[in-house]
């Protein structure tokens, strides 16, 4: 148990990752919130399977021996910010001032102090991290950071959102592990990152891919560039071509159970002899994990984030694999949800090594 609860407080290990935890560590420690500094990471930390450890560390900038010489530099950045005159260190003249004024000095300044700090600090662990990390580590996270600077013409939102799904989605890695993939269709592909990253993994021959969002279809075809093809399309009536595998990653819940089974028939029928069919949904069983799944994909489509023409439809991972069994593909189903709060489920299904939609 105590194993376990140290590996969860780590996280998921790369150089990108402890980068992200010692950035938001400085972060919080510059934040004028002590006794809160812990609280915070473990909150910001343990959603993305960051290392809270690290984090918290990180966070000790604000020690007794540094914390009096940086509130000065957070009251004077703030000053700046504000366009305000600076504080000087006297208690004559800091009393004339006034603690309100010197607090609202300081939470600006604490803001983009950490902020500066944070970037800095992450980018020099990221970057020392880099050059211990193992062979493999080191493939996963240059394969991350070339993915992510194909976006670097997107809006700043596309770019962070890119960045920070490479970094923490469980998928990444679990798709990483398929090893070649050949001919790649993602349906439902958002803003391409997923096969984007596989492709510069290099377990990509060819990449296509259509998704609903017309938005994020222009973002994932300015980052592919001639390495892949990206088109608007609904997915439930989309052509689909051939391919040796099929990316169906969140897709499912936003149809109809009707229109999921369509889907999954000619998805398991496009795909070539011995090809795959990879699937993560949300698991429809119950449970707390499960219900804040569902809570924030519906305040996503509420919102207008995720667009969809229907309700979520969300069913229990055994109906859709009895489902793909019934189609003649050999299923193997495994959590997707580590050290994330949520609750998902990675389906991975192979055709027989004849073609499935041949008479």
């Amino acid at each position: 148990m105590l194993k376990r609860l140290w590996q969860r407080l780590r996280g998921v290990g790369s150089p990108a990752r402890l980068g992200a935890s010692v950035g938001l560590g400085l972060f919080i420690g510059c934040l004028p919130l002590y006794g809160l500094h812990l609280p915070l990471c473990l909150l910001v930390c343990l959603p993305f399977r960051l290392d809270v450890v690290a984090a918290y560390l990180a966070a000790h900038v604000s020690n007794p021996l540094f914390a009096p010489f940086l509130l000065l530099a957070e009251a004077e950045l703030g000053a700046i910010v504000l366009g305000r005159l600076p504080i000087t260190t006297t208690l004559e003249s800091m009393s004339e001032l006034g603690w309100d004024e010197i607090l609202v000095r300081t939470a600006v300044g604490s803001v983009v102090l950490g902020a500066l700090l944070g970037a800095s600090g992450g980018a020099l662990a990221a970057g020392i991290a880099r050059g211990r990390s193992t062979g493999g580590a080191r493939v996963l996270d240059g394969a991350r950071r070339r993915t992510v600077d194909r976006y670097r013409a997107a809006p700043l939102a596309d770019r962070w959102y890119v960045a920070i799904k490479l970094a923490t989605d469980p998928v990444v890695e679990q798709g990483a592990a398929l090893g070649p993939l050949g001919d790649v269709l993602d349906v439902g592909c958002g803003r391409g990152q997923l096969g984007l990253f596989l492709f510069e993994l290099g377990n990509v021959s060819r990449l296509v891919g259509f998704d609903l969002d017309a938005r994020k279809v222009e973002v994932a075809r300015t980052a592919g560039g001639e390495d892949a093809t990206f088109s608007s399309s609904d997915v439930a009536h989309a052509e689909l071509p051939a391919a040796d595998t099929v990316l169906l990653i969140d897709v499912l819940h936003y149809l109809p159970l009707a229109e999921q089974d369509a889907l999954l028939e000619r998805a398991a029928r496009t795909l070539r002899p011995s090809g795959r069919l990879v699937i993560r949904e949300v698991e429809g069983r119950a449970g707390v994990r499960a219900r804040i799944t569902g809570a924030l994909e519906r305040i996503a489509m509420a919102s207008g984030y995720n667009r969809t023409r229907h309700a979520l439809a969300v069913r229990p991972s055994s109906e859709v694999v009895s489902r793909l069994e019934a189609l003649g593909l050999e299923c193997e189903r495994v959590e997707a949800s580590s050290g994330v709060p949520f609750r998902n489920v990675l389906i991975v299904a192979r055709a027989q090594p004849r073609n499935l939609h041949s008479d």
